[in-house]
């Protein structure tokens, strides 16, 4: 069961300095989070701004994206272009203060992102007056695969004597769709010739597989193998053995 190899491009979109009449905030915000399916979809825009202070030519800004990705537990930087460079205010300082808007596309999912916002405040003859940092809020992009897990078994005799009929439900609980893969049944330790869903199964869908295969004994347990080849690229597959007990008492 193989897993989608994670997007790992991004892109960097800066809007201009924006002057304001009242001085800015000293801050660092995450302004819109999107997600969905497609690399294109999935973005994150970030906006810093910085107060004139006392004796400030120019003001510099730099936005550091950070990304953590499962099942890893520690942040690290993204290096793209865009990101990690200075952006400076005009070579005249706007009266009131210094914005500037960071937008980044193509993000990663499964993955959460974060901006670090570095700012410089320079006085005459580039003296620098103040450093300050601040980290925004994190943009969640969920996993797109699909997963796929076991439902309700029902199973009733035939249709020759030591034969039973076994129909296990399947869901796709992700949130992309899985294309054509097969299931696997094992009775008594003895894998059974697997059945497939040619069809695949939809986001949000259920589907049933039916297996014609030697009746189970009372107590014992039958395993179902989700993606029994490997074919689905799934968000999680951890839930893709599925036990049921033999549903048979004599």
């Amino acid at each position: 069961m193989r897993r989608a190899a994670l997007i790992a491009a991004v892109l960097a979109v800066a809007a201009p300095a924006v002057a304001r009449a009242q001085a800015p905030p000293l801050r660092a915000k995450l302004t819109a989070c999107q997600s969905g399916p497609q690399p294109a979809d999935r973005t994150a825009t970030f906006t810093g701004s910085m107060p004139k202070i006392k004796g400030t030519k120019r003001m510099w800004m730099r936005f550091d994206l950070q990304q953590l990705i499962p099942p890893g537990t520690a942040y690290a930087t993204v290096k793209a272009p865009g990101l990690g460079v200075w952006q400076k205010s005009a070579s005249t300082t706007p009266s009131s203060g210094f914005v500037f808007t960071q937008r980044v596309q193509a993000l990663g999912a499964p993955g959460t992102y974060k901006a670090v916002v570095r700012f410089r405040w320079y006085g005459p003859a580039g003296k620098l007056l103040r450093t300050a940092k601040r980290t925004t809020a994190t943009c969640h992009q969920p996993d797109q695969r699909p997963d796929l897990r076991g439902g309700d078994l029902s199973a009733w005799p035939g249709p020759q004597p030591d034969q039973a009929t076994y129909t296990l439900a399947v869901r796709n609980d992700g949130r992309g769709d899985a294309g054509p893969f097969d299931v696997g049944l094992s009775v008594g330790g003895v894998d059974q010739p697997a059945q497939r869903m040619l069809s695949g199964l939809d986001a949000g869908t259920q589907d049933t597989v039916t297996f014609v295969a030697p009746r189970c004994a009372p107590g014992t347990t039958l395993r179902f193998m989700l993606d029994s080849r490997g074919e689905v690229a799934e968000a999680s597959e951890g839930d893709d053995v599925v036990l049921r007990a033999c549903p048979f008492t004599a």
